[in-house]
């Protein structure tokens, strides 16, 4: 059963791709092939992509939400376990993500990055730091949502590391309202994910993309409950050290390490 899953997953998941690059290369060529002409269409493509993502992973999503301002714009702030994060965010916020030059320079994913209307940051050297500060808030101030993982890596999952503060300048020089938000990861084909399954669902380290993906199609289906709690005033703060703490604080407090199964 396993392998016809796979099969039948993989086959959606190419007509899926396909999809995408055709309708975002098309977007991007009649914005005059201008990211930020055409940002705001892309991050409508992508969120429906994502959808259909989580359904072709078969990803059940518990919703817990706050109330927020469906007219307002957010810098949102999450932890990183997988790519599945992105697929969860985007498909109840339309939205551009921040991610590394590194992943801008990986075959396949950084076109898909790129297509995606991706912003990207070098944290490799902090010489562009400004001019990256800078984009984030253009983003913002223009109406979009923009999504940063401060960890500046996906984990293992046994805790929240400290937030890296740089980027939430962003939200303090636009006067942007910040939106944290939390992803647990609760079972894996029913059963409770512990430190013993929980690489079949946390892409971290040197793990290969194509690899862990095609082994996640094998199974049945993948329960995640994502939490969006109070939004934040980025002006309420003296600076961006005491917002990333904040943000920080709210995150880790609703996040649940994995451990061993009891």
């Amino acid at each position: 059963m396993g392998l016809v899953r796979l099969f039948i997953r993989t086959l959606f998941f190419v007509i899926a791709l396909i999809g995408y690059f055709l309708v975002s290369f098309t977007i991007f060529a009649f914005a005059g092939f201008s990211f930020e002409r055409a940002r705001p269409f892309l991050t409508k493509v992508i969120s429906l992509t994502s959808r259909i993502g989580l359904k072709i992973f078969n990803v059940k999503v518990r919703k817990n939400f706050a109330p927020i301002d469906p007219d307002e714009n957010y810098l949102i702030v999450s932890n990183h376990l997988s790519y599945l994060d992105i697929l969860i965010i985007s498909s109840y916020f339309p939205t551009c993500f921040v991610t590394s030059n590194e992943m801008k320079e990986t075959p396949f994913l950084g076109h898909l990055c790129m297509l995606g209307g991706c912003l990207f940051v070098e944290r490799r050297s902090r010489s562009g730091l400004t001019a990256e500060v800078q984009e984030l808030s253009n983003a913002l101030t223009d109406g979009l949502n923009v999504v940063i993982f401060p960890e500046a890596t996906s984990t293992n999952g046994e805790a929240v590391i400290r937030f890296r503060r740089p980027l939430f300048q962003a939200a303090v020089n636009s006067h942007s309202k910040v939106l944290p938000v939390c992803l647990n990861y609760r079972t894996l084909d029913g059963e409770k994910l512990t430190l013993k399954n929980r690489d079949k669902v946390f892409w971290y380290g040197d793990m290969a993309f194509l690899e862990h993906a095609l082994k996640l199609f094998t199974h049945k289906n993948v329960v995640a409950e994502f939490t969006v709690m109070k939004s934040l005033n980025a002006s309420d703060f003296e600076g961006k050290n005491e917002l990333a703490e904040k943000c920080f604080e709210m995150v880790s407090e609703e996040y649940q390490i994995i451990t061993h199964a009891v």
